[in-house]
């Protein structure tokens, strides 16, 4: 019995062979051919997976980090090394707000990010009456939760552009203030050759962040 080649049938999968040829081909399916049956098969499931793909989109929040990361490669003098992105664990606006509850303005925002044995506490505080924000922080080794990571330099950015440094305090606090900012992140410089960034939420949206 003869078969068809493999890239005829991704075209009768796709729909795109020429008439004469796709009735041949429908004709030898039904003649019982198991070989060519498998193979249409899997290239049906290849064609459905590549539609689906076409119509994916990525969170928002996805994108808004992916973004950040490259506008700070672009500004900032990293060192050799790996740039890591924290993942956020936890967070005080989750899950969604009860219904009829607009807001929770007057609610600080508590916030937990890891990246390895690296943890991030967060604590991001609205200024009631105005638009500024305090955040405060600490920087843990959970391999380690009794000592802070000390002296370790954290800078405040937003859209790439650095707002402001601090260095953490013997038990890895920082704090800063700031009024409305776009497109927050903290970056660590946690070693010669790793540095994490973490994106900072703002204090009174609950939308654009998702945990792992």
């Amino acid at each position: 019995m003869k078969h068809f080649p493999a890239t005829d049938w991704i075209d009768f999968a796709r729909h795109t062979m020429e008439r004469g040829k796709t009735i041949d081909m429908q004709r030898h399916l039904e003649e019982g051919c198991g070989r060519c049956s498998k193979n249409l098969e899997m290239w049906r499931l290849v064609v459905d997976f590549a539609n689906k793909e076409e119509g994916y989109q990525p969170p928002e929040s996805s994108v808004r980090i992916a973004r950040a990361g490259f506008a700070l490669r672009n500004v900032t003098p990293f060192p050799t090394g790996q740039l890591e992105v924290a993942n956020l664990v936890f967070d005080s606006f989750e899950p969604a707000l009860v219904a009829g509850i607009r807001g929770q303005s007057a609610s600080p925002r508590q916030l937990l990010f890891k990246s390895g044995t690296v943890c991030i506490d967060l604590r991001v505080q609205p200024t009631p009456g105005s638009d500024s924000v305090v955040l405060l922080g600490q920087l843990l080794d959970s391999a380690r939760p009794t000592q802070g990571l000390s002296d370790i330099l954290v800078s405040l950015l937003s859209e790439g552009a650095t707002i402001s440094h601090k260095k953490t305090n013997d038990f890895g606090e920082f704090d800063f203030g700031f009024g409305l900012l776009r497109n927050k992140q903290l970056m660590f410089g946690l070693e010669e050759s790793r540095t994490l960034v973490v994106p900072v939420p703002d204090a009174t949206s609950d939308a654009g962040f998702q945990l792992i």
